[in-house]
């Protein structure tokens, strides 16, 4: 199974994605491993992203999950993906990805920034978030405002239902008795 994460600084994907690594076996990759040098500058310097910078970048998750997925039949990556017509890059190359929406109130989002585990402050989170294009495509939606237990269970019932919608799509209709 193909999980992609995605949302709003600070939302907990890189949380989520662990989680799914230690509670149900996943290979978890974060996105911003493979961040291009201009893409680090323009977050150092609390700039925007250009369309050109995301398409390159994009075009390099690509190839990287096309590889990890050689290696993983489990595979949780995670990535902001603030743009639609990006994760419906994703979508084409790979039809079985499962997207699932990490979100969390900004008041929660805000504070995990203040704590700097991250290279985005809360005036860029603040900045960018306008760019954040809601998804008009098919995703899950995991909510990360409470603590580890309400999130394996959110992941539990998310996977559970995935497992049996696959399994739904894998029978032949003309062998139902």
């Amino acid at each position: 199974m193909f999980i992609y994460l995605f949302g709003l600084p600070a939302a907990g994907k890189n949380y989520v994605g662990q989680v799914l690594a230690d509670e149900f076996g996943f290979e978890f990759y974060d996105g911003d491993r493979d961040l291009t040098p201009e893409l680090r500058d323009a977050v150092r310097h609390q700039q925007p992203f250009t369309e050109a910078m995301r398409d390159r970048f994009y075009a390099r998750l690509v190839e990287r999950i096309a590889e990890l997925r050689l290696i993983y039949a489990d595979l949780a990556f995670c990535q902001a993906t603030f743009k639609e017509r990006h994760r419906q890059q994703i979508a084409a190359a790979f039809p079985d990805v499962v997207f699932v929406l990490v979100q969390a109130e900004e008041v929660v989002r805000m504070a995990r920034l203040r704590e700097g585990s991250t290279a985005v402050t809360v005036e860029y989170a603040r900045q960018i978030a306008s760019f954040f294009e809601p998804p008009r495509h098919e995703h899950r939606v995991i909510d990360n405002n409470g603590g580890r237990e309400e999130v394996v269970r959110q992941l539990a019932d998310l996977l559970a239902a995935v497992r049996e919608e696959s399994d739904w799509h894998d029978v032949d209709p003309f062998d139902i008795a």
